[in-house]
């Protein structure tokens, strides 16, 4: 079972479609964060998801790459974290969290239309585990975003 981190997998990535001089570069990320443009449902109060274009245009922004580039190595990420997955290896990337899959074993069920007993067959699903960095960093948002409405406007 092959395990991938995050550096092995961004230099994978990164290897042969960087020129040298780029390759040679720290990709340290910035000390200032890249501005992600986030939908907002105004009625309801909630931020939406970010699109795949809004991630792109972050890590061209954050990484000092163009747009192209960054989708060509999100893309190519994404691709890899699927092909290890359905091949039933575990892709772990250390503080965001790990992809693996795990097999269901068959069951009996109900229809819920019908309400008759039905079988459901095994099968394999992806599943994904949040690393304690991912943890950490959404429940801080939370903690942060609660005390402000607490303490509300000075």
């Amino acid at each position: 079972m092959a395990l991938f981190t995050l550096n092995s997998l961004l230099l994978m990535l990164l290897c042969g479609t960087q020129s040298s001089a780029l390759k040679a570069q720290s990709f340290a990320p910035p000390h200032r964060p890249a501005t992600v443009r986030r939908r907002f449902d105004s009625s309801s109060g909630l931020s939406m998801a970010v699109s795949k274009s809004d991630l792109v245009e972050a890590i061209a922004s954050r990484a000092g790459v163009s747009k192209k580039m960054a989708g060509t190595v999100l893309s190519a990420a994404l691709d890899v974290i699927v092909e290890s997955v359905a091949d039933g290896d575990k892709v772990s990337l250390i503080g965001f969290g790990t992809f693996h899959s795990k097999e269901r074993k068959a069951r009996n069920g109900r229809n819920p239309k019908t309400s008759e007993p039905m079988h459901i067959p095994a099968s394999m699903v992806p599943t994904f585990s949040f690393g304690k960095g991912f943890k950490d960093a959404v429940r801080q948002q939370y903690l942060d975003s609660t005390a402000d409405s607490v303490e509300g406007p000075s």
